[in-house]
């Protein structure tokens, strides 16, 4: 039965759609909590200091266990991006953008893209960055984990 179906028979509306979120494990729980105090970490190798993500057990360069958490500053450039158009789940409602950002450190991450600085990420017909642009970091905060979101650098 559609949203549409219960309006017409006058049944109760459904429940919210729950978002899905991260589920931290021994490896990555420090990346969480990073990003809940608002701050975007890597692990950099001790040995070779390769900046790594994602968060691992091992550098991919050298293999070497040994790490420190290291800041990024958020800023990068556009790599890639797409406008989703077709909804994928409940929660993310179309159309909305997903960037694929250098950053300065060095790795790439995906996060959505804030459009004009509204909170909810979508604009008319989605945003087109240009590949190559500058973005930075800015944090949504969820009821269990704040997450980062793109928005463009003037």
């Amino acid at each position: 039965m559609t949203g549409y179906d219960r309006d017409i028979l006058g049944e109760e509306a459904a429940p919210p759609v729950l978002r899905p979120w991260p589920l931290p494990n021994r490896d990555t729980r420090p990346f969480w909590e990073a990003q809940n105090r608002h701050e975007l970490a890597f692990q950099r190798c001790s040995q070779c200091g390769h900046v790594r993500y994602p968060v691992g057990p091992t550098c991919p360069e050298c293999l070497s266990f040994d790490f420190e958490w290291a800041a990024s500053s958020g800023r990068g450039t556009v790599y890639s991006y797409t406008v989703v158009h077709h909804q994928t789940h409940p929660a993310f409602p179309a159309p909305y953008t997903v960037v694929l950002a250098e950053l300065e450190e060095g790795p790439r991450i995906i996060a959505r893209l804030r459009p004009d600085g509204r909170p909810s990420g979508r604009g008319p017909q989605g945003m087109r960055p240009e590949i190559g642009a500058k973005v930075r970091v800015e944090w949504e905060d969820g009821p269990q984990q704040a997450l980062p979101v793109f928005v463009m650098e003037s």
